[in-house]
């Protein structure tokens, strides 16, 4: 089984950021890829210290462990607007569906914090959704992180600090997602 981590929206790259925690992304040792409609923004939101963290993080590792993956969605982002589609929402449905049609035995771990995502995702077989919690937690237990929690009291205080209220309430603990695909329950996430 291949399987890769994709981030779908700029809450777990934010999270990290303000943990000082973005090279966990890279612990598991498995490809790491990022929207395009997420690094755009990330572009977009520059006044925020988490972002521009995560940008470097980005610019940094590309092709070295990352990478982007292309859904086209920020070249038509105003269209959608006007015809009232999320752009963001689109961005995340054109990658499950690029899992759906173009896997092949690959699996993609979707990390996440957007609230409105996790509720009316509609994963394929090919797509395990997580939370930034559970990512981190996992990474705990295989030892690679010595506090989950710790790093995730770390990110709220630094965001707090930077004047960037945690948005939709992604740090808290009752909106967690650990969804396995649903045609196979037995994978696990890396």
């Amino acid at each position: 089984m291949k399987c890769g981590i994709v981030i779908v929206d700029t809450g777990p790259l934010k999270t990290l950021a303000y943990a000082d925690s973005l090279t966990l992304l890279l612990a598991p040792g498995i490809p790491v890829h990022i929207s395009d409609m997420v690094i755009c923004e990330l572009r977009n939101g520059q006044q925020f210290p988490g972002n521009i963290k995560a940008l470097e993080f980005i610019e940094s590792n590309m092709n070295n462990g990352l990478d982007e993956i292309e859904t086209g969605v920020p070249e038509i982002a105003e269209k959608l607007k006007a015809l009232r589609v999320d752009p963001g929402d689109e961005s995340i449905r054109r990658i499950i569906d690029k899992y759906e049609e173009d896997s092949d035995g690959e699996y993609a771990l979707l990390v996440s914090e957007d609230e409105k995502f996790m509720r009316t995702a509609d994963p394929k077989g090919h797509t395990y959704i997580m939370t930034t919690r559970p990512f981190l937690q996992e990474l705990e237990k295989r030892g690679m992180v010595a506090d989950a929690e710790a790093l995730m009291q770390k990110a709220e205080e630094a965001a707090i600090h930077a004047g960037e209220t945690p948005g939709r309430g992604q740090l808290n603990r009752g909106r967690e997602w650990n969804t396995p695909p649903i045609r196979n329950v037995l994978i696990k996430p890396f």
